[in-house]
């Protein structure tokens, strides 16, 4: 398991949400698990199987540069998404939010907003944690001490992210690191 000041690393290098430049560098069983990608410095980017188009002769091929989103970050890995559709899955979904619905909750909730929020998930693995506010979740990372699931709190709205529609937050009062 990647040391906590290592995943701390990769999150202030990688941020979630940011769009980073790769290389594919390996393919270990095309088809079945899905690609590494050199970003320049570590840890190794990742992108799953499930991301990828359902024919590996679709896939790109070792050498490609190309650009993606930072989904997470895992242990010793920064998942990624592909910016570049056709090298998308057409069954891959982030959501199942249409454009409109997707442009609502951006309005709703406003880069800057205050939401109040609970924890639903925490995953101790990468020390992240999940939190539900209205109709919306968002994941966070923490560094010291693992939320409790149940527990509320008020997070500041800082981004949103149109190819995954998503939503990040950070704890209110608080500057991401």
């Amino acid at each position: 398991m990647m040391e906590p000041n290592q995943l701390d690393a990769a999150g202030r290098r990688f941020p979630v949400g940011a769009h980073v430049v790769g290389q594919v560098v390996r393919i270990p069983r095309p088809g079945a698990i899905g690609l590494l990608v050199d970003l320049g410095q570590k840890p190794e980017g990742f992108v799953d199987v499930l991301v990828l188009p359902h024919e590996p002769t679709e896939w790109p091929q070792v050498g490609t540069v190309m650009t993606f989103e930072v989904l997470q970050h895992t242990p010793g890995q920064v998942r990624l998404l592909p910016l570049d559709e056709q090298f998308r899955s057409r069954t891959y979904l982030p959501t199942s939010l249409s454009h409109q619905e997707w442009l609502s909750i951006e309005m709703r909730f406003p880069i800057g907003s205050v939401v109040t929020a609970t924890v639903t998930h925490v995953f101790t693995s990468n020390r992240e944690y999940v939190v539900r506010f209205e109709d919306c979740s968002s994941a966070l990372g923490w560094n010291s001490q693992a939320p409790r699931v149940g527990a509320t709190g008020r997070y500041t709205v800082t981004r949103h992210l149109d190819h995954t529609q998503r939503v990040i937050l950070t704890p209110a009062g608080s500057t991401p690191d």
